[in-house]
């Protein structure tokens, strides 16, 4: 990140996170509860499908559905790890990180014929081809910015059911034929 005053970043971030009056000590899913209220909507935390590719390179992933957000993260990883990918993709939804480009519809509605097509290019628009390194590491900072706000405790456990990482599987399956991975953390 290039000519950026890092210390007005980290002020900004800190400010951002101030309006979460969450309780100590502070668990990652306070955090969840806090962001879905002010979205007015879920955010579930879901484990990455066993059915993951080996060496995909993805830690965490936030998919937002129509009707919901779903963070993924790694769970075959430290409970501290676990915890920083989530505070990662949790920095994303705040910061309102979107992707510029996306897939063509015809494209999308072969791939996904149950999704509408505009929902289903936001969910394969931020990728590990198409993130910015600026949003990335924008997301880091935040992350470790709650980290240190929060006194954040590592622990965290599934907030939706294991069948709803069958979507992340599907949309990573499809997405991965088309030689594309998704973007990770």
């Amino acid at each position: 990140m290039d000519h950026v005053d890092w210390r007005v970043l980290r002020a900004k971030h800190q400010a951002l996170i101030r309006r979460f009056a969450l309780p100590h000590p502070f668990e990652v899913e306070h955090l969840c509860e806090a962001i879905a209220a002010e979205r007015g909507r879920p955010l579930h935390l879901l484990p990455m499908p066993d059915s993951m590719p080996v060496g995909a390179g993805v830690c965490g992933m936030w998919v937002s559905f129509a009707f919901a957000d779903q963070v993924y993260y790694n769970v075959v990883t430290s409970r501290p790890h676990q915890t920083h990918i989530i505070l990662h993709e949790l920095a994303h939804i705040l910061l309102d990180h979107r992707e510029s480009t996306a897939p063509e519809p015809a494209m999308l509605a072969q791939l996904f014929p149950d999704l509408d097509p505009a929902m289903a290019a936001r969910l394969l628009g931020r990728t590990r081809t198409t993130a910015t390194t600026r949003q990335e590491q924008e997301a880091e900072l935040l992350a470790s910015v709650m980290w240190q706000h929060f006194s954040a405790a590592p622990a965290t456990l599934p907030t939706a059911a294991p069948e709803a990482a069958d979507t992340l599987h599907r949309v990573i399956g499809a997405f991965s034929r088309r030689s594309a991975t998704p973007r990770s953390r």
